[in-house]
Formats: structure tokens, C-alpha cells, sequence
């Protein structure tokens, strides 16, 4: 592989990372900048009219140009019910639902920010349209479409700012932690998550379950980028100083941003780490402590089911991460399509058989599309 490399070739993060742990340098010491090579671009159509509501033209009068959805019908009541239904359908994993309404639902949220622009309505129209940018930067990131969620999660931050509402300010920071991480950029996501972090600590005696939400997903984002980019030991400390915001709190809160955050949460992202750092029979072992409480989101535990799937592949249990691939395309089969570390896990499982595929291998096989 190092030969591969230094020859220019090209290499996984995750194996970039492994890599770097060895040599004990930061991971991106082996990024560099190189042209991608061409491939379809098959999201193009798909995403056209989501993309053209997050960003619309804009001609020489300086304002954007949105299309008619609700321009001359604007209902605040009728707008928050439309973003609670979107909110569910995220919650659950529909994301055929989310790519079929949120276009409208986007130029909704603008032209109500327009038509109450000189009303005491404005400031709802902000925050309505904060989520709905929001939701639809959140719902990009787990499609793959890292740079258009970027594009909308900084328009959640502006209409965030505007109205002062740091917690919501705070969940389009984390979200854009999210894309970021998904992109290698780790230690951008480190600096710019340490910083917000900073500015967001509370005074723990005073601390609003909201601020200790806030800040502690912050901190489980630095350490995150820190424990990929091979800086294991400020990884621990961010997760130190998190598990410290949760402990006030004792269950789940749950966030602006359709998350939660308690010690559950923490736990989970040491486990994570666990993987991330290349041990995971910790990471199992962690696991086997933990069982899931009912205040959790589907997506956090999803994303740890994957994770131990991950961890068994690793320690040569084959058998068990194929039953947690399954388990996972039970419960939520549009988000394990999209999973990056569920299509390496099962190709691992596929490489290291030693005869045919079993029909549930196949089902999966066949589910998320891998043919090699």
C-alpha cells in the first residue's frame, strides 16, 4: 500500500488511517490534492430541484428568484406542521418522502421569510426556514451529497444568527462537523468544532439542557475528526470534557437537529472511537455493556449496530456482522443503502468466505448494489 501510494495512487481514509497509526503520524499526512478521477455523475437529475431550492438563481435585481410554491398564500401554522411532517420523515428514514416534498417545502420557508420581512412573523419565518435548510442538509449528508448540505447548513447558521437562537446556530455548526468529517477534512472540523465549543461552554450549575446539548455535541465532533486524524489523545480528552456535560443530564435530551444527547450518546462515540482507533475488541467489549434506552433516536443506534458490525468483520466474526447487516436492513433499509462502512463491511464478509453466499449474504449483496 505505501507503495501504491507514493507511486500516486490513491487509497480509503480508513486506510489511509490504519496507516498513519502505524507511523504514528496525523492521517492526513498521506491526503494531497489530485484531480478525481472522471466518473457519472448520476445525481445530477435527481437532485436538480432540491438543489435549485437551496440555491436558487439569482438575476441582476440581487434577489433570488424561487419559483411559486406558497408565494401568494403564506401560512406560518400551516408551514410549522409541514416542516413537523418532514421532521418525522427523517426521524424514520423516508427519504424517498423527504426528496419528493422538501423542494417545495424550502421555497415555502422563502417566500414566508419575504412576506413577513416587515412583520413581527419574521422572526418565525427565520426560525421555521433554519429547520428546513437544516433538515435538508442533514438528509444530504446521509444521500452523500456532502457539498450541497454544506451549502444548506450554512444557510441554517445565517438564519440562526439573525434571530440569535444559539442553539439552533449550534446545530447547523455540528451538522456541517458531520459533512465535513464525511469529506476527510478533519482537522478543519477539529479547530472549527474546539472553537464553537469554547464559545458555547456553559456554567455548569446554570447549564440549560439545551446549552449542555449544544456544547456537547461539539465536543464529541472534535473528538471524532481528532480520533481520525490519529490525535488519540485529544480525542479522549474532547470525550472526557463531553461525558461531562452529560452527566447533569442523566438521560437523552433530545435536539433541535432530530439528535439526542446524554451519556448514552457519549458512550456510543467512545465506542466509535474504539473502532476508529483500530481496537475492536474494545469497541465489542464496550458494546456489551450497553443496551439501548428508549429515548435514543433510530439513527444513533443504526449507527452503532453498523459500528459492531464493523468491529466483529474486523476480529474474523463473519457470522455476526452479516446478522447485524440484516438487522439493520430490517429496521431502516433507505439509510443502510447509503452507509459507506456497510457496503466495506459486507465486501469484507464476501473476500473471507470460503463457499457460496448465503441467501441473506445475497439479499444484502444484492440491497446495497455490490456486484464485486
Amino acid at each position: 500500500m505505501v507503495k501504491k501510494i507514493e507511486r500516486g495512487g490513491s487509497a480509503r481514509l480508513e486506510t489511509l488511517h490504519q496507516l498513519a497509526r502505524t507511523l504514528d503520524v496525523v492521517t492526513l499526512t498521506f491526503v494531497g490534492s489530485t484531480s478525481p478521477e472522471p466518473k457519472e455523475d448520476n445525481d445530477v437529475a435527481v437532485l436538480a430541484d432540491l438543489r435549485s431550492a437551496i440555491t436558487p438563481p439569482v438575476g441582476l435585481t440581487g434577489r433570488p428568484i424561487y419559483g411559486s410554491s406558497d408565494g401568494d398564500d403564506l401560512d406560518l401554522e400551516r408551514l410549522l406542521r409541514a416542516v413537523k411532517l418532514a421532521e418525522g420523515a427523517y426521524r424514520t428514514n423516508r427519504y424517498d418522502d423527504l426528496a419528493s416534498f422538501l423542494p417545495a417545502l424550502i421555497r415555502s420557508a422563502h417566500h414566508h421569510v419575504d412576506g413577513y420581512a416587515s412583520n413581527q412573523s419574521h422572526r418565525d419565518a427565520l426560525r421555521l426556514r433554519a429547520d428546513v435548510v437544516g433538515l435538508a442538509g442533514r438528509y444530504l449528508i446521509q444521500i452523500r451529497a456532502h457539498d450541497l448540505a454544506l451549502v444548506a447548513l450554512h444557510a441554517s447558521l445565517r438564519d440562526a444568527l439573525d434571530i440569535e437562537d444559539a442553539t439552533r446556530a449550534a446545530a447547523a455548526v455540528s451538522g456541517q462537523a458531520h459533512a465535513m468529517l464525511r469529506q476527510g477534512r478533519f482537522h478543519e472540523v477539529e479547530r472549527l468544532c474546539s472553537e464553537t465549543a469554547a464559545q458555547l461552554e456553559p456554567q455548569l450549575s446554570k447549564a440549560t439542557p439545551g446549552q449542555l446539548s449544544a456544547w456537547g455535541w461539539m465536543l464529541l465532533r472534535a473528538s471524532a475528526a481528532a480520533a481520525r486524524n490519529n490525535r488519540p489523545k485529544e480525542a479522549m480528552e474532547y470525550q472526557g470534557i463531553a461525558a461531562a456535560a452529560a452527566a447533569p443530564l442523566r438521560h437523552e435530551h433530545a435536539t433541535v437537529d432530530q439528535k439526542t444527547f446524554g451519556p448514552t450518546t457519549v458512550a456510543l462515540k467512545t465506542i466509535e472511537n474504539a473502532l476508529v482507533s483500530g481496537a475492536p475488541d474494545k469497541a465489542l467489549a464496550l458494546s456489551s455493556t450497553l443496551s439501548r434506552t428508549d429515548d435514543l433516536t433510530n439513527e444513533e443506534w443504526d449507527r452503532h449496530l453498523l459500528d459492531r458490525a464493523r468491529a466483529s468483520v474486523q476480529t474474523g466474526d463473519s457470522e455476526a456482522a452479516t446478522e447485524l447487516l440484516v438487522e439493520l436492513r430490517r429496521r431502516s433499509p433507505q439509510w443502510l443503502r447509503y452507509q459507506q462502512p456497510a457496503r466495506d463491511t459486507l465486501r469484507e464478509i464476501l473476500a473471507t468466505r470460503n463457499r457460496r453466499l448465503t441467501e441473506q449474504q445475497r439479499i444484502l449483496a444484492d440491497h446495497m448494489k455490490i456486484t464485486d
